[in-house]
């Protein structure tokens, strides 16, 4: 069955998509090449991700996981190779036109509107959306899962703690109701117990049916969270499989897991 993202948009609006299964790869890259300069960052990756699914990236810095985040949203340009994302090839699109289809990217740094409240970034994330009862509706899912930025609404975001301020930067990405996500280093930098929170609301993310890639540094978490995880080394994945099989790995147990 070949479905395509335009028949997929007949007759069927916009927050109605994730609803439809898909019997072909939810998100396709095949041999995806990308450069800085003459320094290779991805070379001939390959990845396919299931609808639904938590897929972790992890390796080491350097590794090209956050180049292949911005190949997906369309902040960088793959060199070679192809995108596909619901039937409908998206590399070389603009980035604009991606979030458009249902891709929400939530970079590292998190890159929030400092000078701005809490409410007034998380409104911004919700540009896309006509409906003004879709966009109350995905407050109050962002509130239930974040319910500190509910109490801080008022508050300028610079004011945050980082624990805050990075699930502000994530509640802002689901604001426009994405159909994937994509999670650069969520918990970066943060405390054992916040990061347990960031991995809680993710998964509660996932039972409305949105799909997420996540980059992470941490390893226990990826495995501890993730449906699959695919190990990425200097541009190539170099394993990838479920937690189960990875932590049978001797390499994943040194490396990655320090036992």
């Amino acid at each position: 069955m070949n479905v395509k993202y335009e028949d997929l948009k007949k007759g069927v609006k916009d927050e109605e998509i994730k609803e439809i299964i898909l019997e072909e790869s939810f998100l396709e890259i095949s041999k995806i090449y990308h450069y800085y300069g003459k320094a290779k960052s991805l070379e001939e990756l390959n990845l396919k991700v299931n609808k639904g699914e938590i897929i972790s990236v992890i390796g080491p810095n350097g590794a090209g996981k956050s180049t292949l985040l911005r190949n997906i949203s369309g902040l960088e340009e793959p060199d070679r190779g192809k995108i596909y994302f619901m039937g409908k090839r998206i590399d070389g699109m603009k980035p604009h036109k991606i979030a458009k289809l249902g891709i929400a990217h939530c970079p590292e740094r998190r890159r929030l509107f400092y000078d701005m409240t809490v409410l007034e970034n998380l409104t911004l994330g919700a540009y896309s959306l006509k409906d003004r009862s879709l966009k109350n509706e995905q407050l109050e899912f962002v509130y239930e899962i974040f319910p500190r930025l509910k109490e801080r609404k008022k508050q300028r975001s610079g004011t945050l703690s980082g624990g805050e301020q990075q699930m502000l930067a994530i509640g802002r990405a689901i604001m426009s109701k994405p159909i994937l996500l994509l999670l650069d280093e969520p918990s970066l930098g943060l405390a054992p117990k916040i990061k347990e929170e960031i991995f809680d609301a993710i998964r509660k993310i996932k039972e409305t049916g949105t799909t997420t890639i996540i980059v992470e540094q941490d390893a226990v978490l990826a495995l501890k969270n993730s449906d699959y995880i695919h190990v990425l080394e200097e541009g190539k994945i170099e394993m990838r499989g479920t937690a189960e099989e990875l932590e049978k790995e001797p390499r994943i147990k040194k490396v990655y897991l320090g036992i």
